[in-house]
């Protein structure tokens, strides 16, 4: 037999028993059997290279590791679902659909929610090109090479005719799959998974397909990017996904009246610690597509469908102390140590309590028996206390009124509940602080990105912001991937931002509260540091959006010792911010600007730009949008703008607008 015929046979062959087992459930030769012909067909394609396919069963083992997930347009949104968690909350949505289609006549899709990845799969003349995860639902990443691995994605539609659709589902472990793997890991020695959501996420997005190749994912179908044609509702979509070959969950069903889906909810509370997977609500859906078109989305979630999410186990257990933590944003979090308890099948010692608020709500002492779950059934958190005949209650909590890390000012953002440590050098934060110091809008020092950050401050090369320009040059040569030239580059950037405004200066400082609309305003008022230092309360707040709390924020910044040497520090080494007074234009006054796409130009100086001639600039589409600026690759924001009657503008005419407006006012 010829190696092309050979190859071909071999493919068809190991392509229907991998459909029948991962399926259909169903074994239709033995372990070895499967074993020699997949091992035959890795021979042939190794000694016939030019006859080697992305599409044949031998890419389940993995391919050359990447260096990096590249980003993937969704042809359609990837929204989210809203949540309901009571045959009340479901009654209402149900009395809206009703209200908005003006009919009583209504059957629903419901379905069990998987708990795993939602994942994107492109198919072009029925072939498998693209799979990407659901991202921020506009762009995701692309894992396609990872997704063939698993067995139950078809690398062909089952169908001879020429398909171009977009399949949604989700990517998940069989129960018994996920304890299997995690057995093998404890015997070998190595770290288990803690539950199959993470593990499934993890498995997803490794760069060596090879270590997904070796996880056994699986992945069942239930929405595609736009309805396929002659496809008129959700029961039909799901046959034809399995006539296509994807796995279905037995579970879905239709309910035409709120009493059935109330029962299929119950049914699935009853059964759910028996399936053969995790599931963590049910998903309920309009049946008919011209319904769903009818009734149409918000920004983020489809208004045709909701999640009835399940109830969280919940335990009790002795709270033993409370601590504060501080995260990279400089968020400072109270969190509940616990006597160790089993919640939903993960041993729980910590648990978080908020905020103070939530405290003072739940009444939340150390001693108390508290009642704990895992919210979402994944992050812990205490629901509240239990009484207790005896009184081993210790004192209210309150949140520390400095940093416990720094032990720098705290301050409470206007509008937020939540406490922030002001520090930009604090240690808990500095990572964050100094990307956030060298972004674009901040000092924009060019080659100092997320990766070197993270890098000087694990190395403790840097401990403060003020550290950056005081960097080795040979230290960082040093450093993976920094050669004397990118350094080079790097030390230039780090000079060059020592001339920066005091704007953009206050920015970089991350104060909470003061972004860049209100840093400009500030500096526009002082001008310089000295100044700034010396203000008042009643100076500050003569600014514009600037109240009592900020005001507090910043005098807090420039009086206490620890923050007041953060700036000290700058000066030191050559930072002496002052505003240049800037002209504004009036071209665009009363215009409200939103850009999207890919733009010539960085986004942050095209926001520049708008404001000099007058214009704001926010980041979504509202009724208050009255200019839409496009790049290339425009997303989901060109629609809507449409839809709003929002003006569209290309880059190009923008930029001359803009650069018209600049002349005119020099």
């Amino acid at each position: 037999m010829k190696p092309v015929t050979e190859i071909a046979n071999l493919r068809i062959l190991i392509s229907k028993y991998n459909h029948a087992y991962y399926t259909e459930n169903a074994s239709e030769v033995s372990d070895e059997q499967y074993d020699a012909l997949m091992n035959r067909l890795l021979f042939l394609e190794r000694e016939y290279p030019d006859l080697k396919s992305e599409f044949s069963p031998t890419v389940r083992v993995g391919s050359v590791p990447l260096a990096s997930f590249s980003s993937v347009l969704h042809e359609a949104p990837m929204l989210s679902l809203s949540n309901v968690f009571s045959q009340e909350d479901f009654i209402s949505f149900n009395n809206r659909i009703v209200s908005d289609l003006d009919t009583e006549q209504i059957a629903y899709s419901v379905e069990p929610k998987l708990d795993g990845v939602s994942l994107s799969l492109v198919y072009r003349d029925s072939m498998l090109v693209q799979a990407a995860t659901r991202g921020d639902g506009v762009r995701g990443e692309d894992v396609t090479s990872n997704a063939r691995t698993i067995r139950s994605i078809p690398l062909k539609l089952h169908t001879d005719e020429s398909i171009n659709v977009e399949i949604r589902g989700e990517v998940f472990f069989m129960t018994k799959n996920f304890q299997k793997m995690n057995l093998g890991k404890k015997e070998a020695g190595e770290s288990v998974f803690a539950n199959p959501r993470n593990a499934t996420s993890g498995s997803l997005r490794q760069l060596d397909s090879s270590v997904t190749a070796s996880r056994p994912l699986s992945f069942m179908a239930y929405a595609t990017g736009f309805y396929p044609a002659g496809i008129l509702n959700q029961n039909q979509l799901l046959k034809k996904f399995h006539e296509w070959g994807f796995v279905v969950n037995p579970k879905n069903k239709i309910c035409t009246t709120t009493e059935q889906v109330i029962e299929a909810y119950d049914e699935l509370v009853e059964v759910r610690s028996n399936l053969p997977m995790e599931i963590d609500g049910m998903v309920i859906k309009l049946n008919d597509f011209s319904l769903r078109d009818k009734i149409g989305s918000l920004a983020r979630a489809p208004k045709w469908a909701t999640a009835w999410k399940f109830h969280a186990e919940e335990m009790s257990t002795a709270l033993i102390g409370i601590e504060v933590q501080v995260g990279r944003t400089g968020r400072l979090t109270p969190v509940a140590r616990l006597e160790p308890v089993q919640v939903g099948g993960v041993v729980v010692t910590n648990a978080t309590l908020h905020n103070q608020e939530e405290i003072i709500r739940k009444d939340v002492r150390v001693g108390d028996i508290v009642l704990v779950r895992r919210a979402g059934d994944v992050i812990p958190e205490v629901v509240k206390s239990l009484p207790s005949e005896v009184s081993t209650r210790g004192q209210l909590f309150s949140m520390p009124d400095k940093c416990p890390v720094c032990n720098g000012p705290v301050a409470q953002p206007d509008g937020e509940i939540n406490l922030y440590c002001i520090n930009p050098s604090c240690s808990a934060r500095l990572q964050r602080s100094l990307e956030h110091w060298a972004s674009r809008k901040s000092l924009d020092i060019d080659g100092l990105g997320e990766k070197l950050c993270g890098q000087l401050v694990n190395s403790g090369m840097v401990k403060t912001i003020a550290d950056l320009y005081n960097l080795e040059f040979h230290a960082l040569t040093n450093m993976e991937r920094m050669g004397e030239l990118k350094v080079t580059k790097l030390f230039s950037a780090l000079e060059k931002s020592k001339t920066v405004s005091l704007s953009r200066f206050l920015t970089g400082l991350g104060i909470p509260g003061v972004g860049e609309v209100v840093s400009r305003d500030i500096a526009g008022r002082f001008m310089g540091l000295e100044a700034l230092g010396a203000a008042t309360e009643e100076e500050l707040i003569a600014i514009k959006g600037v109240g009592h709390v900020i005001a507090t924020s910043i005098i807090g910044f420039f009086s206490s010792p620890i923050t007041s040497e953060v700036i000290q520090q700058l000066v030191n080494v050559g930072f002496d911010p002052v505003e240049e007074e800037k002209r504004i234009g009036k071209i665009l006054a009363g215009e409200t600007i939103v850009f999207t796409g890919s733009l010539q130009i960085p986004r942050q100086k095209a926001k520049e730009l708008a404001q000099m001639a007058g214009g704001k600039v926010t980041g979504s589409i509202t009724g208050k949008t009255t200019m839409l600026v496009i790049g290339e690759n425009v997303g989901s924001k060109l629609g809507k703008a449409k839809t709003l009657g929002v003006k569209i503008v290309s880059e190009n005419d923008f930029i001359e607008l803009v650069s018209k407006e600049q002349r005119r006012i020099k």
